[in-house]
């Protein structure tokens, strides 16, 4: 129907504009995928950094790392509820939107 293209566009168009607002700088590194599965790792673990490590099988001063380096580029604490929820938000975002760049 009409309304279900016009809603899946609507979808679309929002993921763009998250990411597009949240995540610009992170898109073009070349460790782009890598620094997406750690945040969304590390927020569904509980922001526990065994548990992320462990999901993403690398170790947990990798980890550390990542975070240290996505919070230096995309100007986020995410150790604060509503920076971290945001890039997370924005990640899952990016990732349903189809981007694996």
């Amino acid at each position: 129907s009409r309304a279900a293209v016009g809603f899946d566009a609507a979808c679309r168009d929002a993921r763009s504009r998250l990411g597009a607002s949240y995540l610009s700088e992170l898109r073009t590194l070349g460790d782009w995928h890598e620094l997406r599965q750690t945040i969304i790792a590390w927020c569904e673990s509980g922001f526990r950094l065994v548990d992320a490590a462990r999901a993403l099988h690398v170790h947990r001063n990798t980890v550390v790392y990542r975070i240290a380096k996505i919070e230096r580029i995309a100007g986020r604490d995410l150790h604060q509820y509503a920076d971290c929820l945001t890039i997370y938000m924005a990640c899952l975002a990016d990732q349903i939107g189809g981007r694996h760049d």
